[in-house]
């Protein structure tokens, strides 16, 4: 199910889920669901609170799909609309008085599941890099989050920020520098990317 759309890009699966075909819309949720909440997870411990914006991200595209307007990015449009609405979510909850997207907590750290862990070096290396993510803003961790483990482009980025492209790139270089101090020739780069296995939303 599906196979018509493996090679056609995200404008096709997008038009056709605004004409109304159910198979679009499926393939949609089912391509994005999981990074999406990975993503609002880093936001919130709130778990339940995630998915429910998940939730209402995908009602109201179906509610208002013959409004929207066309897209070449399906994941940016997804990652842009759930923060949107966690962070309305956190100011209704009252957990924070004036809470923007600048000033918006995001907390990072590699949890590491035992079969990734090959000796204890590694899980010395793991700690290190969560240690070292510590001594990052929660800009930084998002920018760096969003480039690495989400493989946005700068542009894509600041949009999903609300920064300019100069000002995306140094945060992330910032950022970047700052975990090189512990994680020399870039090596934090692929523990970044094993401690970031899919969680399971049931």
């Amino acid at each position: 199910m599906g196979k018509e759309y493996q090679i056609n890009s995200d404008t096709i699966l997008w038009s056709d889920f605004i004409k109304g075909k159910e198979d679009a819309f499926r393939i949609i949720y089912n391509n994005h669901v999981h990074s999406l909440f990975r993503f609002g997870c880093h936001f919130t411990t709130n778990e339940a609170l995630v998915k429910d914006c998940i939730h209402d991200v995908f009602i109201e595209l179906a509610k208002y799909r013959s409004r929207l307007s066309v897209t070449n990015n399906i994941k940016l449009y997804l990652f842009k609309s759930l923060k949107r609405k966690i962070i309305k979510s956190l100011n209704v909850g009252g957990i924070f008085s004036a809470l923007d997207s600048e000033h918006l907590p995001f907390h990072y750290s590699i949890s590491v599941e035992e079969e990734l862990v090959e000796s204890e070096s590694e899980l010395i290396r793991y700690k290190q890099l969560n240690k070292a993510m510590d001594t990052l803003s929660p800009r930084q961790k998002e920018a760096i989050y969003l480039k690495f483990i989400s493989e946005l482009s700068y542009e894509e980025i600041g949009l999903v920020m609300k920064l300019n492209y100069q000002s995306t790139r140094n945060l992330v270089f910032r950022g970047l520098e700052k975990l090189r101090e512990s994680f020399p020739n870039n090596l934090f780069l692929l523990f970044l990317h094993r401690g970031s296995k899919p969680r399971n939303l049931t």
